[in-house]
């Protein structure tokens, strides 16, 4: 960099821009949002300060981090809970490159340490939406008591707490809440529905707030679709030196986006960011549109990500750039993806097309390491509906989604160093796993234990349904064939 740049606080706004932000930074919380990643900060938050700035909308978002991790929220808080958004790439030809510093949060916390505040946030009767990001793993049930929600609940427990405080304060209020989960999940809404009806029951609750609950509380099942590979770590001087400024929280994003939501347009007027020019579609069923995204894009990163990390690689662009790799999806999308979702899902053939497009956008540095968070949980929701359709479609297995399997557990081949659990790629090289406690210490043992990784250790992990839902190794020869990928994996590079 040519000259030294100041952080990003309110220092560096116009004074418009300072006006605006005082505004937002005293305006009523109406909505509570639950994930501090980047994907939400880069898609929904940016699309609150799109309808905010506009005037269509007036309110502030408060927000905080589901795990017990501050980093994010003190880098916020140090910025005046500013942040800039980098969006990236190609609209038809035109090639786009916007920046926009993100003004929304009007409270950024920590709900692990700061308990009182998320049950104050409760208690606002401004209060209209609460949404999440959580990842798949964060959308679970775990049954914990009452008083020990905040250090051991997860976050529908957590909600479920904040829904009875809010009955408990302000009373049969018919003013609707809007509960977004933006979790890639099946039918989200309505999985959070139930985990916080079962917690209701756990905890104790009235016949009176489970009424208000089912009448009042509206669980929306949705899809969003953005890239959002998030910061960028490598290029930061080169952003600094444009913007003007230092941002320890902006976030780089491809110009695409898309939420489509399950439910009347008529809800849109509390939350008017459609009525605000912005690509949100209000669907009688999302079904169609979910299965696209969710095993095509999503399924497509999750089944690339583990075998290429291990192979070296280290962003998607460079991954669908390999003439190798490349032929490998693309086979996986015609011969195994595509067929799995018979003819009613309008043109997927162009849907994936496009995806692959999105893939290789040379702007958008999507790292593996943040996509393989949580691989197996993804694996469960992206992946294995595909090869149970295959499989009763064709009566036996998919073979090149067998090599992703192969790949996904040759990944998760670990050891635990300090805090963190350590794999080597076939070069030798070290890469981090991320993913909950019970999954990084299964596969660590199940590493340990087995010292060599045949059709015992396969079977082993296979066979364990709390990581895929249900047994796999009762589809077809599924343990041989696996074992023969995993080993084949290993021959390449010995």
């Amino acid at each position: 960099m040519n000259k030294e740049v100041k952080n990003l606080n309110i220092d560096c706004l116009t004074e418009s821009q300072k006006e605006h932000h005082n505004k937002v930074l005293n305006s009523p919380v109406r909505i509570m949002q639950v994930g501090e990643g980047n994907f939400l900060m880069s898609f929904f938050d940016w699309m609150v300060d799109k309808a905010i700035k506009s005037g269509n909308y007036e309110g502030s978002i408060a927000l905080t981090c589901p795990l017990n991790n501050d980093v994010k929220i003190n880098k916020l808080n140090s910025q005046d809970n500013l942040y800039t958004v980098i969006q990236r790439g190609f609209k038809g030809d035109t090639e786009v490159f916007e920046h926009d510093i993100i003004s929304v949060f009007s409270k950024v916390f920590n709900y692990n340490t700061n308990w009182n505040e998320f049950m104050n946030i409760a208690e606002q009767e401004s209060l209209d939406v609460v949404i999440s990001n959580t990842t798949e793993a964060g959308l679970a049930y775990k049954k914990v008591e009452l008083e020990n929600v905040c250090k051991e609940g997860l976050y529908p427990s957590k909600l479920t707490a904040f829904l009875m405080h809010r009955f408990e304060v302000l009373g049969n209020i018919s003013k609707k809440l809007l509960i977004f989960p933006c979790e890639l999940v099946a039918e989200n809404g309505r999985v959070l529905k139930e985990f916080v009806n079962k917690h209701a029951n756990d905890f104790g609750a009235s016949k009176e707030f489970k009424a208000w609950l089912e009448e009042n509380c509206v669980f929306l099942n949705n899809l969003v679709d953005r890239i959002v590979p998030g910061y960028p770590r490598e290029d930061e001087s080169f952003y600094f030196e444009k913007l003007g400024y230092k941002d320890g929280a902006m976030s780089m994003c491809e110009p695409y986006f898309l939420w489509a939501i399950e439910g009347s347009e008529e809800l849109d007027k509390i939350l008017p960011l459609r009525n605000s020019g912005l690509n949100v579609q209000w669907l009688d069923s999302l079904y169609d549109t979910q299965l696209l995204k969710v095993r095509i894009l999503n399924g497509s990163h999750t089944l690339i990500t583990p075998q290429s990390i291990l192979k070296g690689f280290s962003q998607v662009d460079e991954v669908v750039e390999n003439k190798d790799m490349k032929k490998y999806l693309n086979e996986t999308l015609e011969k195994e993806i595509l067929p799995s979702l018979k003819n009613k899902t309008g043109n997927k053939k162009e849907f994936a097309s496009t995806v692959l497009s999105r893939f290789r956008n040379p702007h958008i540095k999507h790292k593996l390491e943040s996509i393989s968070m949580n691989s197996v949980s993804k694996f469960q929701n992206r992946l294995l509906p595909t090869i149970k359709s295959y499989i009763e479609d064709n009566h036996k297995l998919p073979e090149n989604m067998m090599v992703g399997l192969a790949g996904l557990l040759r990944f998760y081949q670990i050891e635990k160093v300090g805090t963190l659990y350590i794999g080597h790629d076939f070069n030798g090289n070290q890469y981090k796993v991320f993913d909950t406690p019970e999954v990084l210490e299964f596969m660590s043992d199940a590493n340990s234990k087995f010292k060599e990784k045949n059709d015992e250790y396969v079977r082993y992990i296979l066979s364990e349904s709390k990581l895929w839902g249900e047994d796999l190794t009762k589809y077809l020869n599924i343990v041989e064939v696996v074992t023969e990928k995993l080993h084949a994996m290993e021959n390449v590079y010995e």
